[in-house]
C-alpha cells in the first residue's frame, strides 16, 4: 500500500520544469550594431530680437503642417519652440521689458496647436509674433 500516490507525479513535473530552465547561452557578438539619434533640438543662441525672428520662422507654414497632417515636423517645431522660450525668457526678464506675457501667448498657442491639432491656433501665434516683434524693436534698445 502506498502512502503517497501523488508523490511520484509531482516529481516528474518538478524534473521537467526544472530542466527547462537551463541557462541561456548567447553565442556570436554582443556588439549592438543600432545607432541612436538626439531628437532634441540644438540650443538656440542670439539676443532677443534673433530669438523672436527664429520663432516667428517656426510659426511660418505651422498650421498648414497641422492640416497636411506631418505630426513629425509640426512635433519638432513644437521642440525648437519650447527651446527658444527657455533661453528667450531670462533674457526679456533681464532687458526689463513688459513682453513675457506676449511670448508666453505665443508659445502656448504653438503647444495648442500642434498637440490638439489646430491650425488656427498656429496661425493666430504667427500673426502674435509679427507684432511682438514690433514692440521688441521699439522696446529694446
Amino acid at each position: 500500500m502506498r502512502r503517497f500516490p501523488l508523490l511520484a507525479p509531482l516529481a516528474v513535473a518538478i524534473v521537467v520544469v526544472l530542466s527547462s530552465c537551463a541557462p541561456t547561452t548567447i553565442v556570436g557578438s554582443l556588439e549592438s550594431t543600432t545607432t541612436t539619434t538626439s531628437t532634441l533640438p540644438p540650443a538656440p543662441t542670439g539676443d532677443v530680437k534673433e530669438l523672436l525672428a527664429e520663432l516667428a520662422t517656426l510659426t511660418d507654414g505651422l498650421g498648414q503642417l497641422i492640416v497636411d497632417g506631418d505630426r513629425a515636423a509640426a512635433t519638432s517645431r513644437l521642440a525648437q519652440a519650447r527651446a527658444i522660450w527657455e533661453v528667450l525668457e531670462p533674457q526679456i526678464r533681464a532687458a526689463g521689458v513688459d513682453l513675457v506675457e506676449e511670448v508666453q501667448t505665443v508659445s502656448s498657442k504653438i503647444t495648442t496647436a500642434v498637440e490638439r491639432k489646430r491650425p488656427a491656433d498656429a496661425d493666430k501665434a504667427q500673426r502674435f509674433t509679427a507684432l511682438v516683434i514690433d514692440s521688441a524693436t521699439t522696446l529694446i534698445p
